[in-house]
């Protein structure tokens, strides 16, 4: 009986297993610049091109786009390359990690072509998620933490 248990159990977890990879997302689909300020603008959303502000960076295409009431606004960069973005992603990493205080809360992992991280420390949910060759940037105050999360999902990123 007690092997008729383990083989149960062992069938549940490789069934777990199984589902939770069915479920993951091994490729995600990047955006162009210019679907990002569509979609943003479809929302309501004020959308900038602030691309020259940031073309000796090796940035392509840069915009901003400001939630209506001005509360806060998500960045959205298309670079020159996957590496480059790779880098941005990591170097914004580092920047939140130095700005977290003792109490945070972390997520962060790389699958196939893109890396998601998001910390929520002091007050604050920052979130960046690289696809390809593209970043998306939001830093926000808590209370819009799941706001932005509902425009992420949209997004796909």
């Amino acid at each position: 009986i007690i092997v008729l248990v383990i083989s149960l159990l062992m069938a549940v977890g490789i069934l777990a297993v199984v589902l939770i990879v069915k479920n993951i997302d091994f490729e995600k689909e990047a955006l162009r610049a210019r679907e990002f300020a569509s979609l943003m603008e479809d929302e309501n959303y004020d959308v900038a091109d602030v691309t020259s502000q940031y073309e000796a960076y090796g940035i392509d295409e840069a915009y901003i786009a400001i939630e209506s009431d001005q509360d806060y606004q998500i960045e959205f960069y298309e670079l020159s390359s996957d590496s480059k973005a790779k880098s941005m992603f990591e170097s914004n990493k580092d920047y939140f990690e130095d700005r977290a205080g003792n109490s945070k809360v972390t997520t962060s992992y790389s699958i196939g072509n893109y890396n998601i991280y998001s910390l929520s420390s002091n007050g604050d949910y920052m979130y960046l998620c690289r696809v390809d060759n593209t970043l998306l940037y939001i830093d926000v105050e808590d209370e819009y933490k799941d706001e932005v999360k509902d425009i992420v999902e949209e997004l796909g990123y």
